[in-house]
């Protein structure tokens, strides 16, 4: 997912939440005590949030599947420290707080049981009184649609999206349309898979670690997108 071509038609036009949601998320960690410290983020993107967040003082570690967003998160935010790796795959050190916006849990292959194995290790990983903080979609209404077009530049891309009721998963089917240096037009494609969980599976998974949870529709005065729902586990802290 996310090859050279959809990571740069991200970077270069969609990165309007990431930059939303960063001073939210700065602040959601500033009320929880957490002025400094040690971030892990997952789905780290082009570093839109990595940046913010490291001008701001805190040492951020930045994960994501893609090579080509790896590429452009160092680029972008050259003070901050990426790696190639899968919430799943990777060795999260012990840290403040982990934070992987803009559906990345959903997109995990392997269903309940990988979140699960996730939701263990960044209990594992976290402070006491460390935040976990995610989004997740729970309902596929008003998210499916038929073809729409976005362009830039030097770019394009059309999207279709479709739910599959019975698996519970909403598949968005992306070509994408770049012009080269050369002036040439590249084609590329990707379909992407979300699965949907309902708020009382997430909540007993992280219940099962003994984390503090509050789900809400928004992060702080950021209203997510229909279906989307915030999520802020807190690890206790020992009495």
């Amino acid at each position: 997912m996310y090859s050279t071509d959809l990571a740069y038609i991200h970077d270069a036009g969609f990165g309007d939440f990431a930059k939303a949601v960063a001073p939210e998320i700065a602040r959601i960690l500033r009320s929880a005590g957490m002025a400094r410290g040690r971030i892990v983020e997952f789905g780290c993107g082009s570093g839109t949030l990595a940046a913010y967040l490291h001008r701001l003082g805190y040492q951020v570690y930045g994960y994501d599947i893609s090579p080509a967003m790896i590429r452009l998160a160092r680029r972008n935010a050259p003070g901050a420290r990426f790696g190639v790796a899968s919430l799943v795959s990777a060795r999260v050190q012990a840290c403040d707080a982990i934070v992987a916006v803009g559906e990345v849990l959903t997109y995990v292959s392997g269903g309940r049981h990988a979140l699960q194995r996730f939701f263990a290790k960044a209990h594992a990983a976290l402070r006491p009184g460390g935040l976990l903080v995610f989004d997740f979609m729970d309902s596929a209404r008003r998210r499916t649609y038929a073809t729409r077009t976005a362009s830039g530049d030097d770019w394009s891309i059309d999207v279709r999206a479709t739910f599959d009721d019975q698996r519970r998963i909403l598949t968005r089917y992306m070509t994408m349309t770049r012009r080269t240096a050369r002036g040439r037009r590249r084609r590329s494609r990707e379909i992407h898979r979300v699965h949907i969980y309902d708020r009382p599976t997430i909540r007993r998974m992280l219940a099962r670690y003994g984390f503090d949870i509050v789900m809400s529709r928004s992060y702080g005065d950021y209203r997510l997108l229909p279906g989307d729902v915030a999520v802020i586990a807190r690890r206790p802290a020992p009495l």
